[in-house]
């Protein structure tokens, strides 16, 4: 499902350009962490030397493992909400993606992948107001061309309603029964375990 795809990567795309920031940002937060339970630990450990080297040095080691697993806990919170940010901030970048200049491109992809997946010969595109206005009867043309290519068959397209969404489309079959979704918000929703995943491997 390359209109699919493609809304994958461009998120994933924007995701990646935040990442490089936010792992410096977590990896200073983590060094200084460490750094002061170092510096803990060597004063602590001259504060007790007196005591026998031997108990200085566990000391040492027992402060610095604790920092570390602080340091863990601390990363996984973070890690987290730096995904939970990241989502925000693609959710934000979706709704300008109509804007973009390959956007009616990807809109002509999805409705053509969600009338393979109805797969009627009579079928409704339901559109933004926005894209109902973009596509006119000479791209409703070129659109049942393409189908009868893929399907081997004639499918009839034609305009639905103007609904609320963001961009991409919802196809019904003829009766209603069969409904693709593929507006971008719903694109988003279905792969959105896939792009925390992705998110996660960026940043960490």
């Amino acid at each position: 499902m390359m209109g699919v795809d493609e809304i994958v990567s461009k998120i994933l795309e924007d995701a990646n350009k935040e990442a490089e920031k936010i792992k410096e940002d977590a990896q200073v937060e983590a060094s200084k962490i460490l750094d002061d339970a170092r510096k803990e630990a060597e004063k602590r450990k001259n504060e007790i030397l007196k005591k026998g080297e031997k108990e200085a040095e566990m000391v040492k080691n027992r402060i610095i493992a604790e920092a570390k697993l602080k340091v863990r806990k601390k990363m996984l919170i973070k890690r987290e909400e730096l995904i939970e940010k990241a989502i925000k901030k693609l959710r934000e970048d979706l709704i300008k993606l109509p804007e973009k200049e390959e956007y009616n491109t990807l809109l002509l992809k999805l409705i053509i992948e969600g009338i393979v997946a109805i797969g009627e010969e009579e079928v409704f595109i339901d559109l933004n107001k926005r894209d109902y206005e973009i596509i006119n009867s000479k791209i409703m043309w070129t659109i049942e061309s393409e189908m009868g290519k893929l399907l081997n068959k004639s499918v009839i397209v034609r305009k639905g309603n103007i609904v609320d969404i963001v961009g991409g489309c919802i196809v019904k079959s003829k009766n209603g029964s069969k409904i693709c979704d593929n507006s971008l918000e719903a694109v988003f929703e279905r792969n959105l375990e896939n792009i925390k995943e992705k998110i996660a491997e960026l940043l960490f």
